[in-house]
């Protein structure tokens, strides 16, 4: 039995009797996972069993500022509770204007500054099919799209995604060459259609449930996984 690969697939269905039934069978805790999942009870149920609120991932992310980056209060405010450093947080509320939160970590008054900051997620905007994010982070994306479209070929892409080759190709290109900065804000957006969405989310399946390839440099499974879990949990 994988007991981490038990812990993943518990924080991922954001089940917290299954998270702590892993726990009990050797499972390590991780509450980084747990934030980038956004489950505030997985969270709370790892910080029991002896979770450090202050462990870093490999790009030297916390969980509280993965919490932040993705407007997830409730496990903000657990990981707080638990005694989570505030350093470099209070960067990130700002960067992304999380005005609740940076009262949550001390501040007497907050505003509308232009914080530049490194984004490690992509956000979908409610009003819209705009993304926003950093530029590092839509190559990303364009650079998967293309690893699922040379991995498949036209006709193959065509039958399983049931989206045009051709469509997949252009929001390829835009995500890497497309990003705009905001004029208001230190992030960068781009607005796609439905269509072009869809088509993003396609290649994410593809790479996490059908064809088996070798990712660009920097990017793994979990990477995959984790931008096709962050893209369903945004869409209306």
């Amino acid at each position: 039995m994988d007991r981490e690969a038990d812990l993943v697939a518990a924080v991922r269905a954001a089940n917290p009797a299954a998270v702590a039934q892993a726990l009990s069978d050797g499972a390590g805790p991780d509450s980084v996972l747990a934030a980038r999942r956004a489950d505030h009870a997985a969270v709370d149920v790892l910080l029991t069993a002896g979770a450090d609120p202050n462990a870093v991932d490999r790009h030297g992310h916390t969980a509280l500022m993965h919490a932040i980056e993705r407007n997830e209060r409730a496990v903000s405010t657990a990981l707080l509770l638990a005694g989570a450093a505030r350093a470099g947080a209070l960067d990130i509320a700002q960067g992304w204007r999380r005005q609740g939160v940076q009262f949550d970590l001390g501040e007497m008054s907050v505003g509308l500054d232009d914080v530049p900051i490194g984004r490690r997620a992509v956000r979908l905007h409610p009003t819209g099919y705009e993304l926003r994010g950093d530029p590092a982070e839509f190559r990303r994306w364009g650079q998967l799209v293309a690893c699922a479209m040379e991995e498949l070929g036209g006709d193959e892409w065509d039958a399983r995604t049931g989206t045009p080759y051709a469509l997949a190709q252009t929001v390829a290109d835009r995500l890497v060459d497309g990003p705009v900065k905001s004029p208001t804000a230190s992030w960068h957006r781009i607005e796609l259609t439905s269509a072009e969405l869809a088509t993003v989310r396609q290649a994410f399946v593809e790479l996490v449930y059908g064809v088996r390839v070798t990712l660009p440099d920097g990017l793994g499974q979990e990477y995959v996984h984790d931008a096709l879990d962050e893209l369903d949990a945004q869409l209306p």
